[in-house]
């Protein structure tokens, strides 16, 4: 199997719609009486109401252009209080890039420690972000995605920190990076609490590998049989996204039938690289001994039967994840019915090279399937979502059940935590 060449993320692409982006007219604007705010900006009556508001501010009809009427397009405004020397960058997942920081940097507004950017956005835009700081410039040692700007970006970024203002108080942590959320429009009210995490067990793989997991049991399930989510990146799910609740909530409201979750652990780069792109055998394992050996024996301690019914068997994933999640179904569809792909790897194994790629290859000549398969993609995911739609248009014109979906984003957590619950609710029940 041919290795991948290049990052699992290609270089992003910075067009957008028209209004999308960053709206350096806005910036210029009086900020004062924005979303109610009040006194000079800057201030401390200021910034007690930006507090009290929540950040980003937002304004649904646009900030006024010229001859002081709105534009008509939706804006995001990012505040962020500092009165240092140094330069602040706002990394907004999407919207902007380390190929052009210019778009990141947020202006100073004379005479005050106001630093504000403001981003056009769609209607249904979720993006994490965060605060930089820096001094000087931003500017790469190299090109984009040789190893030493890499490295340079990743150091750039542990600087990073939430916002203190934002208006969710959602924050997502994946590592030593912790990030807010915004969305278009904005949402009230804080994050749900985390949920205790799911219970831990150790799968000791046939293959000599030791993967930590986690298995989540629906909460008063009713019927004895329970289906099953396969969640990679489980890490993730388990420990800071709160899949559970997610699930408990609809199953509680009779949107999707008992199901139970097996979130798997990456362990580290290199090997969710080799599970998830390299080496489609180990989507085997997970049917051949995970399932029968170490879910469905956990199950039936509590009371209930794992469904041996491919249909009530959903793998999903994000990045690699959501290519192993459709190359599971297209596998092993005795045991897998269906599949989430949530802003899939669909471009494996080249991104240079559109015509060499695997899973629109074998589109084109498989036998007609039975499988479901949703598909989600950021809409500014640049040549991943061109190969997302080019796999959701194949799958369409063989007639196979298809849910895709294209969210004003990025390649993000904050929108697959976001929109899992209604691509299970699609993959369960169409």
């Amino acid at each position: 199997m041919p290795r991948p060449s290049g990052p699992e993320v290609p270089a992003a692409r910075l067009t957008f719609p028209a209004g999308v982006g960053r709206r350096p007219a806005a910036e210029e604007l009086d900020l004062s009486g924005l979303a109610g705010l009040h006194g000079a900006p800057g201030s401390a009556a200021w910034w007690e109401t930006v507090a009290a508001v929540g950040t980003p501010l937002w304004s649904p009809d646009g900030l006024a252009g010229t001859g002081g009427r709105p534009t008509g397009v939706p804006t995001l405004v990012f505040l962020h209080r500092d009165g240092t020397d140094a330069g602040v960058y706002l990394d907004l997942v999407g919207l902007t890039d380390r190929s052009d920081t210019a778009v990141g940097i947020m202006r100073r507004l004379p005479g005050t420690d106001v630093r504000v950017a403001a981003f056009g956005v769609e209607p249904g835009f979720v993006g994490s972000y965060g605060f930089v700081p820096f001094h000087g410039g931003l500017r790469a040692p190299a090109a984009r995605d040789t190893p030493e700007a890499r490295r340079w970006w990743l150091g750039v970024l542990a600087g990073s920190g939430p916002d203190p203002l934002a208006r969710a108080r959602q924050v997502i942590a994946k590592g030593r990076l912790r990030r807010s959320v915004a969305t278009a429009p904005p949402r009230g009210g804080g994050a749900a609490p985390a949920e205790a995490v799911p219970a831990a067990f150790v799968w000791d793989r046939p293959d000599g590998v030791r993967q930590p997991a986690w298995l989540h049991v629906p909460a008063a399930p009713g019927p004895a049989e329970v289906g099953l989510l396969v969640l990679f990146d489980g890490r993730m799910w388990a420990e800071q996204l709160a899949v559970g609740t997610v699930l408990d909530a609809l199953h509680a409201d009779g949107s999707v039938p008992a199901t139970a979750a097996v979130l798997l652990d990456s362990i580290d780069p290199a090997r969710r690289e080799a599970d998830l792109a390299d080496h489609p055998e180990f989507l085997d394992l997970l049917a051949d001994d995970l399932l029968p050996r170490l879910v469905a024996p956990a199950l039936a301690r509590q009371g209930l039967v794992l469904s041996a019914d491919p249909a009530r068997t959903v793998v999903a994933g994000q990045s690699y994840g959501g290519l192993a999640a459709f190359r599971a179904v297209a596998r092993r569809p005795d045991r897998f019915g269906a599949s989430i792909s949530q802003s899939g790897s669909f471009w494996w194994p080249s991104h240079e090279e559109p015509a060499a790629r695997e899973v629109p290859a074998w589109l084109r000549t498989a036998p007609p399937r039975s499988g479901r398969t949703v598909i989600q993609v950021g809409r500014y995911e640049g040549s991943m979502t061109d190969a997302s739609r080019q796999v959701a248009d194949l799958v369409r014109e063989r007639g196979e059940h298809l849910v895709h979906t294209e969210v004003p984003g990025g390649h993000d957590w904050a929108w697959w935590s976001d929109r899992l619950g209604a691509a299970l609710v699609a993959a369960l029940r169409g």
